[in-house]
C-alpha cells in the first residue's frame, strides 16, 4: 500500500495540474504523471505529524536502495523537479525512479520502468527525512 502525506499529496497534485494545464514534453513524461495521479488517487493519505513517517518514502526523502538483481546500491534525494540535478543525488519526485519509490516503506522491493522499457527491482534500505529549510535552501541556490 502507497502512503502519502497529506501535504505531499497537495504539492504533488500542484504539480500534476500545471503539466495537465500546459502540454506535456514527451509521451514518456505524460505516462508517467499519468501514472503517478493513479498512484495518488488510491494511495492512503496521511496527516503530517502522523508517527511512522520515518520510514516511508515522501517528497524531500534521502533514499538507500538497492537494484535487486546488480546488488548495486545508491542513494538520492527526492525533489521537486526544477530542483533536479542526479549527478548531485537529487531526483525529481516525477522521474521514473520518484513514481515507483513514493509512498513505500522501508524493506519494500518496487518495480521500477526505465525509459527505455527495461525495468529492475529496487529494494528500499534506508529513508532519512530532510529539513524543509534546507530544500528550501536548495531551491534559492538553483534559481
Amino acid at each position: 500500500m502507497c502512503i502519502i502525506k497529506k501535504s505531499d499529496y497537495r504539492r504533488i497534485k500542484e504539480l500534476i495540474i500545471g503539466y495537465e494545464a500546459g502540454s506535456f514534453p514527451d509521451r514518456q513524461t505524460k505516462k508517467r504523471i499519468l501514472f503517478l495521479k493513479e498512484k495518488l488517487n488510491k494511495a492512503k493519505k496521511v496527516d503530517d505529524a502522523s508517527l511512522g513517517l520515518v520510514d516511508i518514502v515522501y517528497l524531500n526523502s534521502a533514499v538507500r536502495f538497492k537494484n535487486i538483481s546488480t546488488a548495486e546500491e545508491k542513494e538520492y534525494l527526492f525533489v521537486y523537479p526544477k530542483i533536479e540535478c542526479k549527478e548531485l543525488g537529487r531526483v525529481s519526485v516525477l522521474s521514473n525512479l520518484g513514481v515507483a519509490l513514493l509512498g513505500h516503506k522501508k524493506g519494500d522491493t518496487v518495480e521500477v520502468k526505465e525509459f527505455d522499457r527495461s525495468k529492475y527491482s529496487a529494494q528500499i534500505l534506508k529513508i532519512q527525512p530532510t529539513s524543509e529549510l534546507w530544500i528550501k535552501r536548495l531551491e534559492q541556490y538553483k534559481e
